[in-house]
C-alpha cells in the first residue's frame, strides 16, 4: 500500500511539473507568434489550437496538486464566524460534496471519452486530435481531484484554500 501511495504522490507532482512546463512552452510559443506577426512574417497556424489544448491539459494536470497544497481559492470568511465544531462539520461536508461532485464529473468525462473513442471523433482545428483525448484530460483531472479531497477527509484535514488567498 505504501508503494501505491508513493507512486500516486509522484504522479500528482509529475503532473504539476508537466503542467508548469507546458505553460512555459505556451508562453514561448505565443511570444514567438507575436514577434512573427510584428515582423510581418508568416505565422504558424497551429499555435492557437495548441495553446487551447495545452490550457485544458495544464489546468487538469495541475488541479489535483493545487487541492493538495490548499491552492484553490476558497471563501472562508463566513465559515470562520461559526463555532469551531460547526466549522469542522461544514468543512467535512464541503470535502464530501467536492469529492462526490468531482467523481461524478470524472465518470461523465470518462463515459464521453469512451464514446468518442468508439465513434472515432476528431477535434478538427488547425491541429486535429482524437476527441477522446480532450475528455480523457477532464476525466483524469476530475478523478484525481476527487481523490485529493478524499485524502484530506481521511487524514482529518480540512480544506481552507489558505495558499490560494495570497
Amino acid at each position: 500500500m505504501k508503494t501505491i501511495l508513493s507512486l500516486y504522490d509522484r504522479l500528482i507532482f509529475a503532473l504539476a511539473y508537466i503542467a508548469a512546463a507546458s505553460l512555459a512552452l505556451v508562453t514561448v510559443i505565443v511570444a514567438l507568434d507575436v514577434i512573427m506577426r510584428n515582423l510581418n512574417m508568416q505565422t504558424l497556424r497551429w499555435i492557437s489550437a495548441v495553446v487551447e489544448y495545452v490550457l485544458l491539459f495544464s489546468t487538469m494536470a495541475a488541479a489535483p496538486w493545487l487541492v493538495r497544497i490548499n491552492g484553490h481559492v476558497s471563501l472562508s470568511s463566513f465559515v470562520n464566524l461559526m463555532p469551531r465544531r460547526l466549522q469542522t462539520i461544514v468543512g467535512e461536508l464541503a470535502l464530501v460534496v467536492s469529492a462526490l461532485s468531482l467523481a461524478f464529473l470524472g465518470i461523465i468525462s470518462a463515459d464521453l471519452t469512451v464514446q468518442r473513442w468508439m465513434d472515432g471523433s476528431v477535434d478538427m482545428r488547425s491541429v486535429n486530435l482524437p476527441a477522446w483525448l480532450l475528455y480523457a484530460f477532464l476525466a483524469v483531472g476530475f478523478v484525481l481531484m476527487a481523490c485529493e479531497f478524499v485524502r484530506l477527509l481521511l487524514r482529518g484535514e480540512l480544506y481552507n484554500g489558505a495558499e490560494g488567498n495570497h
